[in-house]
């Protein structure tokens, strides 16, 4: 009997006790201790397998309407219920037999020119045979993956198609390009936290392009049939296939008589040692929009780009292009969704951001954040958006000229100086949790029409982002007596230069935020007022 992936206990869960075990997709809905998140060995698997019950549940138990869908939040389905829904596709998750298995090309297999290779190139974070001899990164290193469990085997297979990188000649990226960044809605369990990232079935096929009319297993899930190769737009497709593309040609070597340990879950039992794979897959190419990825255009109206992970992790400065739309971004569909239609859900919901960050095909980090999530009536979401814009600006420019002082400390030369390792990482963790109690405090006071509010939130945040400036300098410079003289001076007239270019009066940080400063007469001070009330009285 085949290995399906509906019917066995292989997703491993910590549940609301602490208990971790393995449990079926349909036992997300259990209520007498229920599983609050996954608890895989990896977290690039716990990525792959949280997107593989979202899109599992998009297909297959989708709910009716808004009002099923906020029915079942409250009240979830019985596991005997979604057991019957999930089986309806049943005969598309199976991973091993002779047939079409879940991830794995129909055909390779009886190609005269499959290439065969171990089980642990797989995994995106291996370099490969070839990178025995080479010098690996810190992140990314030959490893000794020599056996993988069905559960490892079926999550590597999800991560790989999902995230794939470059892989030279014929080995196409995902359907969202090499390293895409997730963006998901998170709640108190994994019930929640699935369920709040699905939409009616009509609602998702408005959202994502493809052909609603195909009918076919195949136009939903590729390995169904034979791959069918060259360039694919979304026209050829179902949409729901962006939840399932099948970008490589790979095919698992079973055999049932073999059993080990699994070099990464340690779990003993049936593994696999090798698979076999060619090149020239499915080239997803064309207007593709991942509902789960957020996309930016550098102008409008030029083609939309898929956010990747970035090698600086998740700072609060991309929040906004998660989270709030614009003529140039678009966070991913199922967050713009929740925010129109589901804001009174949103007690307790925050957003989870995970993906890859490559080098085209060396990964350089697995990049993942969970943050709030504020989100404010549709009337009031573009001056939202233009503000939180405002306070990230404004905390960039403090934070470039930081790192530019930094160097000046150091030396004569500043612009030959790459920048403090870490710096960035340091001053993004000492403003976080101010940035955010801004972002709550902006959807509050737009809410209530209180601009007061709003200036004054300003105010703070450029006092914080100034302090924050000034202590990491003291920190990272530290210049002491025992310092040369030339040495000593120049890191004093930076720090000089750093609190004039950060104080809260600098007219260019306040131009930022909507706010100015009055010209100072004799004996006086400059008085900052907002523009926006500038502009009410003179109204």
């Amino acid at each position: 009997m085949a290995y399906n992936l509906l019917v066995e206990r292989w997703i491993t869960v910590r549940r609301r006790s602490g208990a971790v075990e393995s449990i079926t997709p349909a036992q997300i809905a259990e209520r007498s201790d229920p599983p609050v998140r996954i608890a895989s060995p990896r977290p690039d698997f716990d990525g792959a397998l949280l997107e593989f019950l979202v899109a599992l549940f998009q297909t297959a138990a989708a709910p009716t309407s808004e009002r099923a869908w906020r029915e079942a939040l409250a009240a979830p389905p019985s596991v005997e219920a979604l057991a019957r829904r999930l089986a309806s596709v049943r005969e598309a998750f199976d991973l091993d037999g002779n047939g079409p298995r879940f991830m794995q090309d129909l055909t390779v297999d009886r190609d005269p020119k499959k290439n065969r290779e171990p089980i642990g190139a797989l995994l995106i974070d291996r370099i490969g045979e070839s990178g025995l001899s080479q010098a690996p990164s810190l992140f990314a290193k030959p490893g000794l993956f020599e056996r993988l469990g069905y559960p490892s085997a079926a999550a590597a297979l999800m991560a790989l198609q999902s995230y794939a990188p470059a892989g030279g000649r014929g080995q196409f990226t995902s359907l969202r390009g090499g390293g895409p960044l997730t963006t998901l809605l998170t709640g108190d369990d994994l019930w929640a936290t699935v369920w709040l990232n699905v939409l009616p079935r009509n609602r998702f096929e408005e959202l994502v392009p493809g052909d609603r009319d195909l009918d076919t297993p195949a136009a939903i899930f590729p390995w169904m049939a034979k791959t069918r190769g060259g360039r694919t737009p979304p026209q050829k497709v179902h949409p729901l296939q962006h939840l399932w593309g099948l970008p490589r040609r790979i095919r698992l070597e079973f055999d049932q008589s073999e059993t080990g340990v699994c070099s990464v879950s340690g779990a003993q039992g049936p593994v696999v040692t090798a698979y076999v794979n060619r090149p020239d897959g499915t080239s997803y190419e064309g207007d593709f929009r991942h509902p789960y990825t957020p996309y930016s255009a550098l102008k409008p109206g030029e083609p939309w780009n898929a956010k990747k992970g970035s090698a600086d992790g998740l700072p609060y400065r991309d929040w906004p292009l998660l989270v709030t739309g614009g003529e140039k971004r678009a966070p991913a569909a199922v967050v713009t969704h929740f925010a129109s239609a589901r804001r009174e859900a949103a007690g307790g919901v925050r957003l989870l951001a995970f993906g890859y960050a490559m080098d085209k095909m060396k990964p350089l980090r697995w990049c993942r954040a969970e943050t709030p999530f504020v989100a404010v009536p549709p009337d009031l979401a573009e001056s939202f958006a233009s503000q939180v814009e405002a306070f990230v600006a404004a905390s960039e420019d403090v934070r470039r000229t930081l790192t530019f002082q930094v160097k000046c400390a150091w030396s004569d030369r500043p612009k030959d100086l790459d920048a403090p390792p870490h710096l960035n990482a340091a001053f993004w963790s000492r403003t976080e949790q101010t940035f955010f109690d801004a972002v709550h405090g902006l959807a509050t006071a737009l809410e209530r029409g209180a601009t007061d509010e709003r200036d004054r939130l300003a105010e703070r945040w450029l006092a914080q982002l100034h302090t924050a400036a000034l202590e990491l300098f003291d920190v990272i410079v530290s210049p002491s007596p025992e310092l040369a003289t030339a040495d000593l001076r120049r890191a004093v007239q930076a720090r000089r230069s750093l609190e004039l270019e950060t104080r809260p009066s600098s007219q260019k940080l306040r131009k930022l935020l909507g706010l100015t400063v009055e010209e100072a007469g004799a004996g006086r001070t400059p008085q900052a007022k907002s523009t926006h009330r500038k502009k009410e009285e003179e109204s």
